[in-house]
């Protein structure tokens, strides 16, 4: 249950074992993140659909637009014949940022749903001015996805330094050379709006303490320090 790296790597190796292999898939098409979380700049559809095919290409079935819950259930696998039942169905959901603001405004996005609808081709600008929350690849997959849609302004908020931004040295640099805006040790304060919309994103600025469990110094903040950017779109890409 699940065409993503896992579903997808687990029949591969069981088809080779000889089992027969069933894939039961939510989504119109097999892929999982790797079809819906991934910008197609960084995964062209094309390579995704050749090492998709080279594994079914060993006798898997797949079926997809089948949702566990929705369209059938453990125990209907198990009255079909089914053996053994493999569960990777991903972690499509995204955090909410916990600040004041995020359910009252229209314009508050999680960057997992904003990256699946573009990437399903349902996707559209999510504003002139946009913010992204977060410091991982899913932010700048994000931000750097928003530029390609025509955004005129995209800044990330990350509160801790560059060093501790877990995303790839190599994403961070391009999406800097591309026009995308960085505020490190910066944290998320609130978002306002006006007339039931998003004007803007309240922050904080912090500085680096002692390590938290992560191990990465934990962003302590400081005294006074708040300030607001401007924009009509929030996107939310923690945790991820």
């Amino acid at each position: 249950i699940g065409s993503g790296p896992a579903g997808l790597t687990a029949a591969y190796y069981l088809a080779l074992e000889g089992f027969g292999v069933t894939i039961f898939e939510a989504l119109p098409m097999a892929g999982g993140m790797l079809r819906v979380g991934i910008p197609d700049y960084r995964l062209p559809p094309a390579v995704l659909e050749k090492e998709i095919a080279h594994i079914l290409r060993h006798g898997i079935e797949a079926r997809t637009g089948q949702r566990l819950g929705t369209d059938f259930t453990l125990e209907d696998l198990r009255k079909e014949g089914f053996g053994a039942i493999f569960v990777g169905i991903g972690a499509h959901r995204g955090l909410k940022l916990n600040i004041s603001g995020e359910e009252e405004y229209e314009g508050v996005l999680d960057a997992v749903q904003f990256l699946r609808d573009v990437n399903l081709g349902q996707g559209s600008q999510p504003g002139h001015r946009v913010v992204i929350v977060g410091g991982g690849n899913v932010a700048i997959d994000a931000a750097r996805t928003a530029l390609r849609l025509g955004c005129e302004e995209v800044s990330i908020v990350y509160r801790r330094s560059r060093e501790e931004m877990p995303a790839y040295p190599e994403e961070i640099e391009e999406a800097l050379a591309e026009g995308v805006r960085i505020h490190y040790l910066t944290a998320p304060a609130g978002v306002s709006g006006e007339n039931g919309k998003v004007s803007g994103f309240e922050c904080i600025k912090t500085e680096l303490g002692p390590a938290d469990e992560s191990g990465r110094r934990r962003p302590v903040p400081v005294a006074w320090s708040e300030f607001a950017i401007p924009c009509d779109a929030v996107i939310s890409a923690i945790g991820q």
